[in-house]
């Protein structure tokens, strides 16, 4: 998973300190921090960032392959708020919904102090090289 982070330097800049990837799963966790919100409240931004990276991980992790052969490339994304966060550790947990040649889906929560806050489903073009 180093390599996957090496590779996307705007996932280090949200802060995921704990990333674990395993057979069409993703879990990443983040601290709450000030540098990630507006006004105490996780910029909703970083919340889909976190779907969106979660659920590529979750596909990737699938697909047997290095990131130099199959990149996932997000073409939808739907965001849903439950409630904000404004302190504590923040979980994002996705799942591979479904995979075919060129198209895989996935579906994410991002939980806080284990309340939901954000749940999402990503739509991915599998761009093999």
């Amino acid at each position: 998973m180093e390599e996957y982070f090496e590779t996307m330097p705007f996932l280090n800049r949200i802060g995921i300190e704990e990333a674990t990837v395993k057979d069409g799963v993703a879990e990443f966790r983040v601290p709450y921090e000030e540098g990630i919100t507006n006004h105490t409240v996780v910029h909703g931004g970083v919340m889909a960032t976190l779907v969106d990276a979660t659920v590529a991980g979750a596909i990737h992790s699938d697909a047997e392959a290095t990131l130099d052969e199959m990149e996932p490339l997000t073409i939808n994304m739907d965001v849903n708020y439950h409630a904000p966060v404004t302190e504590g550790e923040i979980v994002a947990r996705a799942e591979l919904v479904q995979r075919g040649g060129t198209i895989a889906v996935g579906e994410a929560e991002i939980h806080n102090e284990g309340e939901l806050a954000v749940s999402g489903r990503a739509t991915y073009f599998q761009k093999w090289e």
